[in-house]
């Protein structure tokens, strides 16, 4: 990949500093077997470099079109288009997600109890943008591989299926949500969710 360092406003001496940085900190020590950084601004590359290794075992480098799992690191490529968006003043913080999504206007949180007998009551705190981008939304992940004993809610996202599995909508996926209650009142908690997958 051509970068033009200057071209982009960067000086590359201090982009090379990247370079210093991953090797000695991360790649020598063995924190992690490989990386691939890129600096860009208003679409001119100005650093890209690939360190370390794709595959330890074989010895095979990082290359340029090495293929990466990046599984929640969407989360802030999406956390950051969504703050582009409020900056530019198409939504403020803390306005209720339901402004956006109606079948959320009236979203339940868990009480007690489960599956027949459980128990929801209608949330005092309405969802805002910043609970979602803050894992403050109420909502979970419906049960995590390891996890053996499933909270209430959890078990009521296994039972409608609520995924982003291949098929998946997002109109299904947000419509099967709204029919999932909260497992706590909105900005009273964190906890880890699909809240940015919305």
């Amino acid at each position: 990949m051509n970068v033009n360092p200057t071209g982009a406003g960067f000086s590359g001496e201090r982009l090379e500093r990247i370079s210093t940085h991953l090797q000695n900190r991360y790649i020598k020590p063995g924190k992690i077997a490989g990386a691939q950084v890129m600096v860009s601004r208003r679409g001119v590359p100005a650093y890209f470099r690939s360190f370390g290794e794709m595959d330890a075992e074989r010895g095979k480098p990082v290359e340029a079109d090495t293929i990466f799992r990046i599984y929640s690191m969407t989360k802030p490529i999406t956390s950051v288009a969504l703050m582009m968006l409020f900056e530019e003043g198409h939504f403020q913080l803390s306005d209720p997600v339901s402004r956006f999504i109606p079948a959320w206007a009236n979203h339940e949180v868990w009480v007690e109890g489960s599956g027949e007998a459980m128990v929801t009551r209608e949330v005092e705190n309405k969802m805002t943008m910043k609970d979602v981008l803050c894992h403050t939304s109420g909502l979970t992940y419906g049960g995590l591989l390891w996890q053996v004993d499933l909270h209430p809610v959890d078990q009521v996202y296994e039972k409608l299926d609520v995924s982003r599995g291949p098929g998946e909508t997002s109109q299904s996926f947000i419509e099967k949500l709204a029919k999932v209650p909260l497992r706590y009142e909105p900005g009273t908690r964190w906890m880890y969710s699909l809240a940015t997958d919305v």
